[in-house]
């Protein structure tokens, strides 16, 4: 039995601990969080102990795993205390506010033979989890394109949350959600080699971030991924099409507001007529939390790398930070090939 302390008791974190207590093989003992109160209720909600200071907490050798549901800013120095304390940590995306933190975290994971996990959990949503099958299957022969757009409208006074604040987040939309797109261009697509972007402030007052980014991404292969995120799409959108010479696969929603994830598989007809189209709807409800949690617990049981570990958290963080590179000089730029550094056993 896994004993997991949570530091961080807001959406995300109130989510973590629902997983953490539905499961079987884990028990959250402690919960931390600057608001006393919030990080009372949470632990009181889910049967656990409410802790004013996170750094007793990730340091006990009571705890196993540490779960990191804070604004980013936060996340370097809880996450890194907690891997040299020896927790294996799972870490909510982005993984932090720039690059620089992001290595020195991958770095502390190899150090101490510790697992760091970036908390990408759009891997393990039910269409994307199909689509992975039926790419690996070789149903769409070799892949061409990318097409995704992504993004919500905000809500009234998101100019206040932390997450549009460059101090508490290192970045806007691109930073926020987009990097769940970038991973899932390298985990369904293609590694990309260069890109371009452009980012723009149309209707939010922020006074450093972006509220939307257009990105092009092409692979060595000259494969291209084309991206637009969002915080100014009026109805919740998230649209993914993935083209192969033999087919193609269009996925939609996420939870609620996005509405259900659905699939559609189209098959390409030697006589170019109408693609034959093969439908999934998946449940209502998301699950790709408890497959994620699921998913790093059997890692740590069997000592290797999670599906999404730290090194491809910090290499997503790369493509962010290279698209901003290329919104500000106006430029393509290269990404250079990426080797994964290696845990100490």
């Amino acid at each position: 039995m896994f004993s997991v302390a949570l530091v961080g008791a807001g959406r995300i974190g109130g989510i973590r601990a629902r997983i953490i207590q539905s499961s079987d093989d884990a028990v959250l003992r402690a919960v931390a969080d600057v608001d006393a109160a919030r990080a009372e209720a949470l632990a009181r909600e889910a049967g656990a102990m409410a802790a004013p200071d996170w750094r007793g907490v990730v340091t006990s050798p009571q705890v196993d795993l540490v779960v990191v549901s804070t604004p980013t800013k936060f996340h370097q120095e809880i996450a890194i205390t907690a891997l040299e304390a020896g927790k294996h940590v799972l870490c909510e995306k982005p993984l932090a506010r720039n690059i620089q933190e992001a290595e020195r975290m991958v770095k502390a994971a190899c150090s101490a033979g510790r697992i760091l996990k970036t908390g990408f959990n759009y891997r393990h949503m039910a269409h994307v989890r199909k689509a992975k099958e039926l790419i690996e299957a070789g149903r769409l022969g070799p892949l061409y394109f990318l097409r995704c757009r992504y993004g919500h409208g905000g809500r009234p006074g998101y100019e206040k949350d932390w997450c549009t604040d460059h101090e508490l987040s290192g970045g806007g939309v691109l930073l926020e959600q987009g990097i769940h797109i970038l991973d899932l261009v390298r985990y369904l697509f293609a590694e990309p080699s260069a890109l371009v972007a452009q980012i723009q402030r149309f209707f939010w007052a922020f006074p450093v971030v972006e509220d939307n980014c257009f990105c092009l991404l092409q692979s060595e292969a000259g494969q291209s991924a084309q991206i637009h995120v969002s915080w100014t799409q009026w109805i919740n959108l998230l649209h993914l099409e993935i083209f192969g010479r033999d087919g193609y696969l269009q996925l939609e929603g996420r939870d609620g507001h996005y509405g259900r994830q659905r699939l559609t598989w189209g098959k390409r007809k030697a006589t170019h007529g109408r693609p034959d189209e093969e439908v999934f709807e998946f449940s209502p409800e998301d699950q790709s939390w408890q497959w994620e949690w699921r998913e790093f617990l059997d890692a740590v049981r069997q000592g290797r790398e999670p599906l999404a570990n730290g090194w491809e958290g910090l290499r997503a963080q790369s493509l962010v930070e290279a698209a901003y590179r290329s919104a500000t000089d106006g430029i393509w730029v290269k990404i250079p090939p990426f080797e994964a550094p290696v845990r100490k056993p």
